[in-house]
């Protein structure tokens, strides 16, 4: 079966060629976009192999012990254990700023990754769009930041953001789904 997934990551930098991640979670989607009730979302915590390459700034932002959570392996087999569970051939991802979250699925997890392809949907690239039919449409821009936080915010959703893994692909689904309302 092939599905669309909010997908988001908790890593411990920037840069997937030396940093982990921390934290994963996938929430299945109906085609309409809001949350499946029939595939279970996964959700896991992945202790860090590497703690003296931490960056700090990451840590401050997501507040994650690194020492916490699964091994790397433990969480591989956890994943492709979930996908042949609910039956997963294929999974379209969707995410905010996904680019990011699919450079590091493919560092992290390479097995795992070839079920997931490589171009999703993107919540932070849709608001970009959304700002550029405002300006088509002759009106102001709705979104002075592309964050997640802050479209959340000019959405109506509240300003608060987690940077947890699960918290954040819900939310990146939500934000999705409203901003293809806004174009509807």
């Amino acid at each position: 079966m092939n599905i669309i997934a909010a997908l988001d990551l908790e890593t411990t930098g920037l840069n997937p060629a030396t940093c982990e991640v921390l934290e994963i979670a996938l929430v299945p989607l109906n085609m309409d976009f809001t949350i499946s009730t029939t595939i279970p979302e996964f959700s896991c915590r992945i202790r860090a192999e590497h703690p003296e390459r931490i960056e700090p700034q990451a840590m401050s932002v997501n507040g994650l012990d690194p020492n916490e959570g699964d091994s790397l392996v433990e969480v591989q087999y956890a994943l492709m254990a979930w996908a042949a569970e609910n039956g997963i051939e294929k999974i379209t991802p969707l995410g905010h700023n996904l680019a990011f979250d699919m450079s590091f699925m493919k560092a992290a997890f390479p097995e795992f990754s070839k079920l997931v392809a490589y171009s999703g949907r993107d919540s932070m690239r849709l608001a970009l769009s959304v700002n550029d039919v405002m300006h088509v449409r002759g009106k102001e821009e709705m979104f002075s930041s592309a964050s997640l936080k802050s479209i959340k915010s000019v959405l109506g959703f509240g300003d608060e953001f987690s940077h947890r893994a699960l918290d954040d692909a819900r939310d990146a689904a939500l934000v999705y789904r409203k901003l293809l309302e806004i174009l509807g």
